[in-house]
């Protein structure tokens, strides 16, 4: 009988709790009192990490970026630690559902044109709890942040683009954010767009101060340069090219009407509509000059056909009255 006792015991200590017994205890027991809107802390501390998967658009007439990327939380809440309760696994994992259960710091993008959580096939957040309370939970968002420009040396130009988090119902007497170390922000792949490639990324901390008090907001830089190869090759050379062309005509003879013309028009049809138009006028500035040069040398010239034939008829006239005289 001691020995079935005993046997008992030794099996009751080496029992673990499974997840539902977990879950039950921490969230349902009367005795632990757990109140979601009780802060863990005073204050909690709050690590963010983000993980950048894509930058699917930037566009220079709104002046935004369109980003999907990964945000991670990291805090401590002390009354969710389940260790002494001998769980059966190291750690508990959750979908979107558990937030409406436990504290969480409500952290927002403070400057976002728009914000999501992708839902494909089902809301995308992750909550993963430790037995000793420390909680990651990982939102997978698309976003739409602004970006500032610069367009006085396009196509050299850049762009710079920015999202900045911060808790929206916490001051800095609550929530205390700050960047997980040593590597808060992390790229997938590189950055790679049809007109822009990312060519640094940087990342701050700073305090801003509201009528409700302080605030933490961490802020995300991406840099963006302008690919430039289209814009010379397909924009640039062929216009300057074209332009030099219709410059041709300057170096043509006046009398040269059709080529000038031809050259000039087109030209006209390809690009440099502002050069091209005034080798235009140019052309016929000097056709309306070279007009009566024209005229006065038609009548040089018809001056002297009629010379010609009066000389021509007087030296017949002449030849035929000295043969009227020499042989009467």
């Amino acid at each position: 009988m001691m020995v079935c006792h005993l046997f008992s015991y030794v099996s009751a200590l080496e029992s673990c709790a499974n997840d539902t017994e977990v879950i039950d205890h921490i969230l349902y027991d009367t005795a632990l009192n757990y109140n979601r809107h009780k802060l863990p802390n005073n204050p909690v501390t709050v690590r963010i990490e983000l993980w950048i998967q894509e930058v699917t658009s930037v566009s220079e007439l709104t002046q935004d970026f369109e980003i999907d990327l990964y945000v991670n939380e990291f805090w401590e809440d002390p009354a969710l630690a389940y260790d002494y309760l001998r769980p059966c696994k190291g750690n508990m994992s959750f979908d979107y559902k558990m937030q409406d259960n436990i504290w969480i710091p409500n952290t927002v993008f403070i400057n976002s044109k728009s914000a999501q959580i992708h839902s494909s096939p089902f809301r995308n957040v992750f909550l993963m709890v430790f037995p000793n309370g420390s909680i990651w939970a990982c939102w997978r968002i698309k976003g739409t942040g602004p970006c500032l420009l610069n367009l006085r040396p396009f196509p050299l130009d850049s762009m710079t683009c920015y999202l900045t988090l911060e808790s929206y119902n916490y001051n800095r007497k609550g929530v205390q954010m700050i960047w997980n170390m040593p590597q808060p922000l992390q790229l997938f792949k590189e950055i790679e767009l049809p007109d822009f490639s990312m060519v640094n990324h940087s990342y701050s901390v700073r305090l801003t101060e509201y009528p409700a008090g302080f605030w933490d907001e961490l802020t995300v830089d991406f840099k963006f340069q302008r690919r430039y190869g289209w814009y010379f090759l397909q924009g640039y050379i062929p216009t300057y090219l074209t332009i030099f062309i219709s410059w041709i005509p300057f170096y043509l003879g006046p009398k040269a009407i059709p080529a000038r013309t031809m050259i000039g028009v087109n030209a006209l049809i390809f690009s440099g509509m502002t050069f091209v138009f005034a080798s235009l006028i140019e052309l016929a500035a000097i056709g309306y000059m070279t007009r009566n040069e024209e005229r006065s040398t038609f009548r040089i010239k018809e001056l002297k056909r009629k010379r010609k034939r009066r000389t021509a008829q007087m030296n017949s006239e002449q030849l035929d009255l000295f043969s009227r005289i020499a042989f009467p």
